[in-house]
């Protein structure tokens, strides 16, 4: 066994990649290798807190391409081990800017034996880092001037909401509990907290970068349930989670 070179992707390791309206259609793309003998040794990993896709092209034993579309999630990273790979493409959702980043080497069988030996060790896996760290682009904000239940987050279709910042600020005296809820508000409770003003004031809860989640799932609400007319604005920061994710 030969080692061939090393490889970086882009010929820098570390790119920005964004994301362009065709989406059955690679955001980018680089070609590795056209022998079929190079076997490639190396990690792919996704920078950024967006869920993308990547596209392998690998070699068969007879010289014609197969492909394989695979999801990269917030920070994951694909390996591959003893793979013939021909090209590799990043599918980034519309409008989307991630960092992408490649790195690895190639080796060459010196004969046919060599070359039955590494394709039994072929293999390709995941590994998550910070397997929790999500995006943090949605916001919302609601401003309350009666004592009544508020819906102050609604997930988009399909999605499991997930919080990371909420700020009350209340223009007078004021008892506040944030909970969430199935998808029609009904039931489901799960109170977060209860946070009483005795006079105007203000308050802001910090989630760590994994997010606190709505234990209904996919399509649950999170409300507010205020108690006096005194305006109240909640300002939420947080991301709609889904089921790749």
């Amino acid at each position: 066994m030969k080692f061939y070179g090393f490889y970086n992707w882009k010929s820098a390791g570390t790119e920005e990649i964004t994301g362009i309206s065709a989406e059955n259609v690679p955001s980018s793309e680089e070609v590795l290798s056209q022998n079929p003998n190079i076997l490639f040794n190396g990690q792919f990993s996704n920078l950024s807190r967006v869920l993308i896709h990547v596209r392998l092209e690998a070699f068969r034993s007879d010289g014609s391409t197969t492909l394989h579309k695979h999801d990269i999630r917030a920070y994951e990273s694909l390996d591959l081990r003893n793979v013939p790979l021909r090209s590799i493409g990043i599918f980034v959702p519309p409008t989307k800017t991630i960092g992408f980043h490649g790195m690895g080497v190639f080796t060459l069988p010196e004969d046919e034996d060599e070359k039955a030996v590494a394709f039994t060790k072929s293999e390709i896996y995941e590994s998550l880092h910070q397997s929790t760290n999500f995006d943090t682009d949605v916001y919302t904000k609601s401003t309350i001037t009666t004592a009544t239940d508020t819906t102050i987050m609604t997930p988009s279709t399909d999605t499991s909401l997930g919080l990371y910042k909420l700020n009350i600020s209340c223009a007078g005296a004021q008892t506040v509990e944030i909970k969430w809820s199935d998808s029609d508000g009904t039931g489901g409770f799960e109170v977060i907290g209860l946070y009483r003003f005795a006079s105007e004031g203000t308050y802001t809860m910090d989630f760590d970068v994994a997010m606190l989640r709505n234990p209904n799932g996919q399509n649950g609400l999170l409300l507010a349930t205020t108690s006096t007319t005194a305006s109240t604005q909640i300002d939420c920061i947080g991301h709609y989670i889904e089921a790749g994710q």
